[in-house]
């Protein structure tokens, strides 16, 4: 099956490289294959628990790395090795080995080198045996390190005036450990960790994850340094080019960055330059946030060859982990709102030893989330909620949209915007839930979609209540919805509303 599928891929850019014509430069014309088609599905894999799960054997952490992969809509891998960028689950001359520092070091990776398995040596052949594209994932200022001891690198130890420290922005602290990019030797340090895995591994592309993790500079002075990351972009775009020259092929450049222009400009990622210049291949958005604003850089990257693919995580605003009926539903706003594609992160469905035990019910996903139509004509049960939250100790500008928890008071009805793009059928069985805590009767809270009453709460138990709505009383995309408390002298100043949801269940047999 795996060699079936590659030589079906080499087909399919060889007819390609036809159609291009035989006057094309080589280069140019594996730049437009390249940027040709986008993924269904990229699969963004945390080499640590995939590596952990496996229990020391090598032939097992590849089952529960590809097994799932397999005939399913993941067409491209970006493997992460597990360590943040800081210290390497490899066999690296840049970077320390995890966990010598501080005495823990793998064993089992050190194991998996001395035989001759360097792990990305092994995933780049693993995934070529199966057709599939494989991306080197470097997260570019990952702060794991400042909890987990074994991931602290002796050269933060060293250099403490490289890191920003507990430093606040606005409503969020930075970690002790996060990195400075306006240091020159930060950037440096980051570039050679490129460069080495370019030179020894031949991965087909490189992303640049950089919601791993914001902020990259003291509060201030973020405007006035972006433009140190573009220059770090454009050096990391020109050695791709350097190398892909000597593999007879591109290799892209894929960045992952905050949800909207507004919140990348605010973490000094200069995205609108990044896709004029060329510098990127890929871009996705977001980091564990539901509503995203996928037009504004789809508008962006028209005409330009750049793919633009929201992050389905594991875990959105605090629903965790993420259920079938909540992924379907976010996908297929996301294929609604123009995305190329969907990307995973944070997603673990291999099924032996799943120590997040989230094996069986994201597995089957993967056969379905890259093809809406698939996926709505599958997957009867969706949800489609307005948010759950902020984070309270995450990345400063991420998570601008939500407004929940609110409190619900006499004097200020709750304004919320629930999104929901696919076109509901009379036959499915639709119904609003909200979560809300210290509401004795619900019968006093009236809500409206659409600026249209909908009728009493249906009490569930454990704070939870329900209201049917018809499908002509939902519209494709924004849904105002008002919560309203209209019984005086019932109101408890400790209402809090915590979710709001859109609950489906397709009718198929109706159909």
């Amino acid at each position: 099956m795996a060699d079936s599928l590659k030589r079906a891929k080499q087909s399919r850019w060889a007819i390609v490289c036809i159609l291009l014509g035989c006057g094309l430069d080589s280069g140019l014309a594996e730049e437009a294959n390249q940027r040709k088609k986008p993924y269904r599905v990229i699969f963004n894999s945390d080499g640590h628990a995939v590596a952990k799960d496996a229990e020391g054997d090598v032939e097992q952490w590849i089952r529960n790395l590809f097994d799932p992969l397999e005939e399913s809509h993941v067409d491209a891998l970006f493997w992460c090795d597990g360590s943040g960028g800081n210290t390497a689950n490899y066999d690296s001359q840049v970077l320390e080995r995890t966990g010598v520092r501080a005495g823990k070091q793998r064993k089992d990776i050190d194991a998996w080198i001395a035989a001759g398995q360097d792990p990305p040596k092994v995933v780049v052949r693993e995934a070529k045996r199966r057709g599939l594209d494989v991306f080197f994932s470097l997260r570019v200022n990952d702060i794991h390190d400042s909890f987990i001891p074994e991931e602290m690198a002796t050269f933060k130890v060293e250099h403490p005036e490289w890191m920003l420290g507990e430093v606040q922005y606005d409503r969020v602290t930075s970690f002790k450990s996060a990195l400075n990019f306006a240091i020159p030797e930060v950037r440096e340090l980051k570039f050679r960790v490129i460069e080495e895995i370019f030179t020894k591994y031949d991965f087909d592309g490189l992303e640049m994850d950089f919601l791993r993790s914001a902020p990259y500079f003291l509060p201030g002075t973020e405007e006035k340094n972006a433009g140190l990351l573009t220059q770090l972009l454009r050096r990391v775009r020109a050695f791709l080019d350097e190398q892909g020259k000597k593999r007879d092929r591109r290799l892209s450049l894929a960045v992952r960055v905050d949800e909207s222009l507004a919140a990348c400009h605010r973490d000094a990622f200069e995205v609108e330059t990044w896709i004029r210049e060329g510098l990127v291949d890929i871009v996705t958005l977001g980091s564990g946030v539901m509503d995203m604003e996928l037009e504004e850089f789809k508008r962006l990257a028209a005409d330009t060859g750049v793919h633009i693919y929201p992050c389905l995580y594991g875990w959105p605003s605090k629903y965790s982990p993420i259920t079938s009926e909540l992924a379907t539903g976010l996908a297929l706003n996301y294929h609604a709102q123009g995305a190329d594609g969907i990307y995973l992160f944070n997603w673990f469905p291999h099924t032996k030893n799943n120590s997040e035990s989230t094996g069986p019910h994201l597995a089957p996903l993967l056969k379905e989330l890259g093809d809406p139509q698939i996926l709505s004509a599958r997957q009867g049960k969706q949800m489609f909620p307005v948010d759950r939250g902020r984070p309270a100790s995450e990345y400063p500008n991420n998570w601008w949209h939500c407004v929940l928890p609110a409190k619900l008071t006499f004097e200020q009805p709750l304004e919320l915007s629930l999104r929901a793009f696919p076109a509901f059928l009379e036959s499915d069985d639709l119904n609003l839930e909200m979560v809300a805590e210290n509401l004795a009767d619900a019968a006093t809270v009236l809500v409206t979609a659409n600026g249209k009453k909908l009728a009493q709460w249906e009490a569930l138990g454990e704070g939870r209540f329900r209201t049917s709505i018809a499908a002509d009383q939902l519209r494709s995309g924004r849904n105002p919805l008002t919560l309203k408390l209209v019984t005086p002298g019932t109101a408890n100043p400790a209402i809090n509303i915590l979710a709001v949801e859109l609950h489906v269940q397709r009718n198929f047999a109706a159909r």
